[in-house]
């Protein structure tokens, strides 16, 4: 799961948590204070109720205005016992349903069942109705009686449970709300994150000088920043050593070679020596010979890699490619290769003439090498499309397996290492191909069908 997510998660649930706590408390007072003015309206319509009676030999007798008694009758459910529980007085509503009556602080609530006929009380079809109930013991005259007094709560549990719907659908939206809002302060947190993010992919082998910028405020952010630039230095004075090292070291073996080449040269002039002896001069001339081009493609490589640009003036690639075909005449004749050519003049482009030359040279080498020992072909198209200059070569021979084909382009690597010391390769032909089309702003890509032929597809910008 992304932090984004993650944060968004934290943040939703601790608000959720909170708004639920809240939401409790909220409920709960609120329920309370209804009970509480329920209970007081109790207590002062008991003390009403029972000021409308006189105590006559041990029982009630209503006063003249029955009327009152009457109306609060149908509101309110009441008994009134003296100390031995005896019933004194029952109101209309109280004939139609037995309360339990429990001596004890405060309400109590209690379920009875009620016709509706009987009373409309607002119940539903089951008729079940809910009282709030208390009990009071209030002196009169010189006895004390005991009021049990109730009143129906229908309307009060029907806002509770709107009240409880409401708060569920408040806590649904905030829900919502809280996914949005954390979904965007995640992003706003983490967008630094993602800014370094973007300026590290972009820091590569080519653009190390590059460095993130330091934001105003001493943060975790700014201190990672500023470690990532740290570790930049760090690969930057490595990878600058390192080509300078092989660059240092391919100029040292230079000469060494050259003076190598000049003795075995020489060497191989002489006819007094044994002819199995002038056999090892001629392998070990071989293998000089490819030091120097692995010394000579290093060097190469290294120049390349230092350069950002190059120099661009226009080139007709027609005029060069058909030269440097003429050329491998020699070559493609020796070796019974059959050449076929897809040329459409004119072809310019802006580059290095140097470089592209160098580019078209170790491609045909390559066709030339790998191919088929016996009945090889190789296939060259080049033409313009779309403001594009398309550059195809197509070589039969032992192909390259799907699963090294992103990796030809790396240095030093061979796909069979063995037929490549043979042939001469080093490894180093491609990569070079590679950051010439890379410094024209091109695009390669190589196709393979193994043990039947390669395909090299080179896309440039003809303006």
């Amino acid at each position: 799961m992304k932090i984004r997510n993650r944060i968004t998660l934290w943040i939703t649930g601790a608000g959720l948590i909170a708004g639920l706590l809240s939401s409790v408390v909220i409920f709960y007072e609120m329920l309370e204070q209804p009970y509480e003015l329920l209970d007081a309206e109790l207590d002062s319509q008991a003390h009403t109720l029972l000021r409308g009676f006189m105590p006559a030999r041990g029982t009630l007798v209503p006063l003249a205005d029955r009327a009152m008694l009457d109306s609060l009758g149908r509101l309110y459910w009441l008994k009134i016992y003296d100390r031995q529980h005896r019933v004194l007085y029952t109101s209309s509503l109280a004939r139609f349903a037995d309360l339990p009556l429990r001596i004890q602080h405060g309400g109590y609530n209690v379920r009875a069942t009620i016709p509706r006929e009987a009373a409309s009380l607002e119940q539903d079809d089951s008729g079940e109705v809910k009282f709030r109930v208390r009990v009071f013991s209030i002196p009169l005259g010189n006895e004390e009686y005991i009021i049990q007094i109730a009143r129906p709560m229908e309307k009060l549990q029907e806002e509770i449970s709107d009240l409880l719907i409401s708060i569920g659908i408040g806590l649904i939206l905030y829900s919502i709300l809280l996914i949005f809002l954390g979904y965007f302060a995640a992003g706003r947190i983490l967008r630094p994150i993602s800014d370094i993010n973007a300026l590290a992919r972009e820091i590569s082998d080519k653009t190390l000088d590059k460095r993130i910028p330091l934001g105003t405020n001493q943060d975790e952010i700014h201190a990672l920043s500023s470690s990532l630039n740290k570790m930049f230095d760090r690969l930057q004075y490595s990878f600058e050593r390192q080509k300078e090292f092989i660059t240092n070291a391919a100029h040292e073996l230079k000469t060494p070679i050259a003076m190598q080449r000049l003795f075995w040269g020489e060497a191989l002039q002489r006819r007094d020596l044994p002819p199995d002896f002038m056999a090892r001069l001629n392998c070990q001339s071989e293998i000089l010979l490819r030091m120097e081009r692995l010394v000579k493609n290093l060097l190469d490589l290294s120049a390349l890699q230092c350069q950002e640009t190059c120099e661009r003036t226009w080139i007709n690639l027609i005029r060069l490619l058909t030269t440097l075909l003429s050329e491998f005449k020699e070559i493609f004749q020796a070796k019974g290769i059959d050449l076929r050519v897809d040329l459409e003049d004119p072809v310019h482009l802006p580059g290095d003439e140097d470089k592209l030359r160098r580019m078209l040279i170790n491609l045909i080498d390559n066709a030339v090498r790998y191919n088929r020992e016996e009945d090889g072909e190789i296939r060259i198209s080049l033409k313009m499309k779309n403001q594009k200059v398309l550059f195809e070569i197509y070589n039969s021979g032992k192909g390259i397996p799907d699963t090294e084909l992103d990796r030809v382009f790396e240095q030093f690597y061979r796909v069979e290492k063995s037929r490549s010391s043979s042939s001469g390769g080093s490894g180093l032909g491609l990569t070079i191909v590679r950051r010439i089309v890379e410094l024209h702003h091109g695009h390669i890509s190589i196709t393979s069908e193994q043990d039947r032929w390669t395909r090299i597809q080179i896309v440039l910008p003809g303006t």
